[in-house]
């Protein structure tokens, strides 16, 4: 009989089920179980070639019967039973001289196993020990001093110092003959000059602002 062919476009790897997309009449998937592939070397992956053999449920979707993943190999079939009995036998024998080795009784390997715990709690009681004498023979902490009324007035107090701003040197003066705007060098120079010196011609409408068309633009 001739198998079909199809692409895995869903698989859920925990409860073991997915759909084919058949290359023939791919209007309807194919429902497949893991059973039918419990043979492949491996678990099937989304994206893998199936091929397989359909029939119709009674819902009238059709179920892959027969199945396997292309290109994957297929396990081989289980041991005849001569080779099982033979692995049997092999087993009962393990077995066997594993009850003999049981039953064997090594006295120097029980004592080794008896001292060894007992070494364990020797050593933590002795540390034990040794961390409580190290926590009795530490020094006290020093009790914090009690302030007096004479140790606060022998304490220097903070005196704060109080800024006095001392009145900024005037950058220009008045010399005689500088009196229009072509004297002067910059604006704050004319500005100087019309506020503090005598008869400046710098000022013609009197708004205050020197040489409106030279420095004060």
């Amino acid at each position: 009989m001739l198998m079909d062919r199809g692409v895995l476009v869903r698989w859920n790897d925990e409860k073991g089920f997915g759909f084919i997309q058949p290359e023939k009449n791919a209007a309807q998937d194919v429902f497949i179980h893991i059973s039918v592939l419990k043979k492949m070397a491996r678990k099937p992956i989304v994206g893998d070639s199936i091929l397989f053999q359909t029939e119709v449920q009674n819902d009238g979707k059709r179920k892959a019967v027969i199945a396997s993943i292309e290109g994957v190999a297929v396990v081989a079939a289980s041991a005849t039973p001569r080779s099982h009995s033979h692995v049997q036998s092999r087993n009962e024998n393990f077995n066997f001289n594993n009850k003999d080795k049981a039953h064997y009784h090594n006295p120097r390997k029980s004592s080794f196993n008896t001292i060894i715990p007992l070494l364990i709690i020797v050593a933590i009681v002795i540390f034990g020990f040794k961390q409580y004498q190290e926590f009795n023979e530490a020094p006290a902490i020093d009790e914090v001093p009690v302030l007096t009324n004479e140790d606060i007035q022998r304490m220097p107090m903070y005196e704060t110092k109080v800024r006095t701003q001392t009145p900024a040197t005037p950058r220009f003066q008045c010399e005689a003959g500088k009196t229009h705007c072509s004297h002067m060098s910059s604006c704050a120079e004319a500005t100087f000059y019309i506020q503090h010196c005598p008869n400046t011609q710098m000022d013609g409408d009197g708004d205050g602002i020197p040489c409106e068309r030279q420095w004060c633009s």
